[in-house]
């Protein structure tokens, strides 16, 4: 007997629906995006008296960490659904393009029973290549958190320190955040003189101070 398991995918979450050849449910499940939900998801088909093997699953990716851990459980059907595929089944289902987590699990699942011939299984990637992904993932999600809280300390300065946008040319440079941490308040930057701003500079080995004196 084959299962089809859909997942509804995201960085913090995942929703499973599980479905036997017949299209009934025969589990759902909501587990958060750790070690020890990815572990209950692997868990809840066992009750199903299927193996690994016998287990068709369907994602809207195709390279995330999920792929790589249910890969390494031993599951061989692993199937990466274009999500316009997915947008485009719903339609058979409901007249509205309405949709939550479960519903979108569910129609995963059914796609992957009724429509096989459409779709190829992924291959499992090497090591080198699974960790130059989450490497470059972790790249991104750090590079995206840095923009936010720059944008955070931007918009702070605007209103409490004008002055200090125009020091440097980021405000969130390293020099700029040493700055800041030794002027923190406006009346500091403003009492600031040539020669102590010259030993400031000269100690974090910064080049520009004409330019931060002559801005100010």
């Amino acid at each position: 007997m084959e299962v089809f398991l859909g997942i509804d995918w995201s960085h913090t979450h995942h929703d499973a629906c599980w479905l036997n050849e017949r299209g009934q449910v025969l589990n759902r499940l909501s587990i958060p995006h750790t070690f020890d939900g990815l572990t209950q998801l692997d868990q809840a088909g066992q009750p199903l008296g299927v193996s690994r093997a016998e287990c068709w699953i369907g994602l809207e990716t195709a390279h995330t960490l999920l792929i790589d851990f249910l890969w390494e459980q031993g599951y061989s059907q692993v199937f990466g659904i274009p999500p316009g595929a997915i947008k485009g089944a719903r339609r058979r289902y409901r007249q509205t393009n309405a949709h939550t987590d479960q519903s979108d699990a569910w129609v995963i699942a059914d796609v992957l029973r009724t429509d096989p011939a459409t779709l190829h299984p992924g291959r499992p990637d090497g090591v080198i290549v699974r960790q130059l992904r989450a490497k470059v993932r972790r790249l991104n999600f750090l590079t995206k958190e840095l923009r936010r809280y720059s944008n955070r300390l931007r918009a702070v300065l605007t209103r409490y320190s004008p002055a200090a946008l125009h020091g440097f040319h980021d405000p969130a440079s390293p020099i700029s955040l040493l700055f800041l941490q030794a002027f923190p308040t406006p009346q500091a930057a403003a009492a600031l003189t040539r020669p102590a701003f010259g030993e400031f500079a000269r100690a974090h080995r910064y080049r520009q101070s004409d330019h931060v004196l002559s801005a100010a």
